[in-house]
């Protein structure tokens, strides 16, 4: 299974469509830009198919094109970023089309950034959607699997009812993860590489290319690619806390745990080195990112520069 361009990079390449037609990107927003584009080949993609939506757009008479986007922003901020993202995915807009990597927003259940959502399956189970994240179900009458598109899902197996019982499985880029009797994690990361943390029982999982399956116990994580798995590690302190709205750091490196809040807000959020090995521990909500920011540097001897909305660098405090 080839990994489509990210759901975040598609949504992110939205936020930059709605500022640059708003007249929203100084000198310092095309630089941030810029810098977006080249940090990842899929961010690049991504912003390609945004330029071709406007080309396409401009091109369609006035009142009907380019009028779309005036609408989008006079809405919402978020309601326009959304809306965009689907038309960069629409067959008109004419570039990568839903097969080669809309596979994420056309999926039977998504969240958007900083979103989470719960869904009851039909045989009982529970699957839990962490931000910018997507699956889809599969159950037939000899297995039940779930295939994640993108992002991280927790699931919560239930019984099943079938006789024989059917097996329950997660399917990623990278390989196979089938449930036994358990409650796990699985994140479809960059790099081609997926992680999976067991909360309860275990699992087994089976690398896509032939590499041999192993059994991952309770209160264990591990990072696994097609052909090979990395060493087991034991779960990191509030795996699931995600499902409660929370973000949980033991002693966590600064640049580590920026990494992990900025998949919870749109935009860019960077650490500068010279604070990257700073230490972090604490419980704290995403409902309100900026505030989570503002909290870091009332503690922290850091500095939180915001260059625009979508672009945070983080430094050290001068004295």
């Amino acid at each position: 299974m080839n990994a489509p361009v990210s759901a975040a990079a598609i949504e992110r390449a939205a936020h930059w469509l709605v500022q640059l037609h708003a007249g929203e990107l100084d000198a310092s927003g095309r630089q941030a830009l810029a810098a977006w584009r080249a940090e990842h080949p899929d961010h690049e993609k991504a912003w390609q198919a945004a330029e071709s939506l406007a080309g396409t757009l401009r091109a369609i008479p006035p009142g009907i094109g380019m009028s779309a986007l005036g609408r989008s922003r006079r809405s919402q901020r978020r309601n326009a970023t959304k809306a965009l993202a689907l038309l960069l995915l629409a067959p008109t807009a004419g570039w990568l089309g839903w097969r080669q990597w809309g596979g994420e927003l056309t999926s039977d259940h998504r969240t958007a950034t900083g979103e989470r959502r719960d869904v009851r399956l039909a045989d009982g189970s529970r699957l839990f959607l962490n931000t910018a994240s997507a699956a889809d179900v599969r159950f037939d009458a000899g297995l039940r699997r779930i295939v994640l598109q993108a992002g991280e899902i927790l699931v919560q197996t239930a019984p099943d009812d079938a006789r024989p019982a059917r097996p329950f499985l997660v399917q990623t880029a990278q390989g196979t993860i089938r449930a036994l009797g358990t409650r796990f994690i699985v994140r479809q990361e960059s790099g081609s590489q997926s992680r999976v943390t067991v909360l309860e029982h275990a699992v087994e999982i089976q690398p896509g290319q032939g590499g041999t399956p192993f059994r991952l116990e309770a209160g264990h994580s591990v990072r696994f690619s097609e052909r090979t798995a990395g060493p087991i590690q034991p779960a990191p302190a509030g795996s699931d806390a995600w499902r409660q709205g929370s973000l949980v750091a033991d002693r966590q490196r600064l640049e580590d745990f920026l990494a992990e809040l900025s998949r919870h807000r749109p935009g860019m959020l960077r650490c500068a080195p010279e604070v990257a090995d700073l230490h972090i521990s604490g419980v704290f909500q995403l409902d309100d990112t900026d505030r989570i920011l503002a909290i870091l540097e009332e503690n922290l001897p850091i500095a939180v520069r915001r260059h625009t909305r979508y672009w945070v660098n983080v430094h050290p405090r001068q004295p």
